[in-house]
């Protein structure tokens, strides 16, 4: 497991998905099953992002100032506040023109609404962006490695097919091969937020 994967697997506990479901008013098993989907999307347009020189050197700004990693330690309460508008600026920017198309295309392959996605993903987005920064130790030269490598093993993981069918769907064109990857794949994130 790679260190962003394990660090996320570490610090979100059952009752950090009881305060999120809480928030977004959808059942724990839906909640899980949700996450399971948003996460490759999520990491998939980060790397996506990364890949070019000015989306690489904003993210590596926004991680060195804004994403330390502390949201970690204080999941349970990050969630039972349903703060959302550090995760809009951060959807706004990683997802971009996208972001409706990634929910509406959630929504369908979970059964949740779209309002409940795209509270999911506003809460989502700033703990992945802290796991981050948690692991590159503020570092720039990291995040690319960190991304890529949680991106393949995304790719592989069980439960992440709807993302993964989302993040293809979002890709097209030169970066189709992600989303291509990502439909084979079956085991590791059904294992890695365990109920």
């Amino acid at each position: 497991m790679t260190d962003l994967l394990k660090t996320l697997s570490q610090h979100f506990d059952q009752d950090a998905i009881q305060a999120m479901s809480r928030q977004i008013g959808a059942s724990t098993e839906q909640t899980h099953g949700a996450i399971n989907a948003a996460l490759p999307v999520l990491v998939g347009m980060l790397a996506r992002n990364n890949r070019s020189e000015d989306g690489g050197q904003a993210l590596a700004r926004a991680v060195e100032r804004d994403h330390d990693g502390s949201i970690l330690d204080q999941l349970q309460g990050f969630f039972s506040s349903g703060e959302t508008s550090m995760g809009e600026r951060i959807l706004g920017h990683v997802l971009g023109s996208r972001q409706t198309t990634a929910e509406a295309g959630l929504a369908e392959r979970t059964g949740l609404s779209g309002g409940q996605i795209h509270q999911l993903l506003a809460l989502l987005a700033p703990v992945v962006m802290g796991a981050l920064g948690r692991q590159s130790g503020g570092r720039s030269g990291g995040l690319g490695d960190l991304l890529e490598g949680s991106m393949g093993e995304l790719l592989q993981g069980r439960g992440g097919e709807a993302g993964a069918s989302v993040l293809g769907d979002l890709l097209g064109g030169k970066d189709r091969d992600l989303g291509g990857l990502a439909r084979a794949g079956s085991s590791l994130l059904g294992g890695l937020f365990r109920k």
